[in-house]
């Protein structure tokens, strides 16, 4: 027994899940796919590969896993929360089952960073901004719950955190066409973030600019990223010039004018929702 429990939350993952399963599936206690009520063959899938399939109509990306953290039967010490489009590589497992072999309360930490490469148009971005990229995935049962956010949800956790050295890897097969459906509903939700930032100083993750990559980025989208003027041009040479996204060739250049074009429709969707209350207000 690994003493490590596997999440994956689901929707019509039919072409991604099998990537995510097989690099778990074999040395997980038990893997765990929630699915909000797929049309596809990813609940078909979850099962053929012994995975405990849960159908849970869609809540939220943060709600959808704190409801998976505080309902499931979840025996292990250690819980790991994998989307449908990332896959755990050999070195990160070898970390992760070297851990969970420890007494759970010699531990000093409560949750670890995992750090993961990015595909896009089928090559891995190592510059950009998007690498590397850390965020909490594997904890102690009952020591983490993502925060109440609408999208890019952060894990709060209860005790002190570290960093891993192995990777994810995140790369969605699913094409661009579905991406780019995928960043069209999330500027959405940026959008709607960004207003409740401005009006809003209730926050479960502090914004710090000396604190960490988290709590900065944090302090950086309260502060300063809704005041700056043309926010897309900003971003592009962010990305392209002052995080080397050059370094990655071409694929770098497409990369960066594409999250570009994501901000650009962050921003204006940002206005919209300001001329609609302003609008209701009258």
């Amino acid at each position: 027994m690994s003493n490590i429990e596997v999440i994956i939350p689901v929707k019509n993952e039919e072409i991604n899940l099998p990537f995510a399963l097989a690099s778990v599936q074999e040395w997980a206690d038990r893997v765990w796919v929630i699915d909000s009520e797929s049309t596809d063959k990813t609940c078909e899938i979850a099962k053929n590969a012994g995975a405990e399939l849960v159908v849970k109509p869609w809540l939220g990306y943060a709600k959808q896993k704190n409801w998976a953290l505080d309902t499931l039967d979840l025996k292990a010490d250690w819980i790991f929360f994998l989307d449908a489009d990332e896959a755990i590589l050999p070195e990160l497992r070898d970390e992760l089952l070297a851990i969970a072999s420890k007494d759970v309360d010699k531990v000093n930490e409560s949750a670890f960073n995992i750090n993961r490469y990015f595909i896009f148009l089928g090559k891995r971005i190592r510059h950009c901004g998007y690498y590397p990229s850390w965020n909490v995935r594997f904890f102690k049962r009952g020591k983490a719950e993502y925060e109440e956010r609408e999208v890019h949800e952060h894990m709060v956790v209860d005790g002190k955190t570290s960093y891993l050295k192995g990777h994810m890897e995140h790369y969605d097969r699913r094409g661009l066409e579905l991406y780019m459906a995928k960043h069209n509903h999330y500027s959405t939700l940026e959008a709607i973030e960004i207003l409740q930032q401005v009006t809003t100083k209730d926050e479960t993750i502090d914004a710090k600019l000396f604190g960490s990559a988290q709590q900065r980025r944090r302090w950086i989208k309260r502060h300063i990223y809704p005041r700056l003027p043309a926010r897309w041009l900003f971003r592009f040479f962010w990305m392209y010039l002052l995080r080397l996204g050059f370094l990655d060739g071409i694929n770098g250049l497409r990369f960066c004018l594409f999250i570009s074009s994501y901000e650009l429709l962050i921003s204006l969707k940002t206005v919209e929702l300001q001329q609609e209350e302003i609008s209701d207000g009258n």
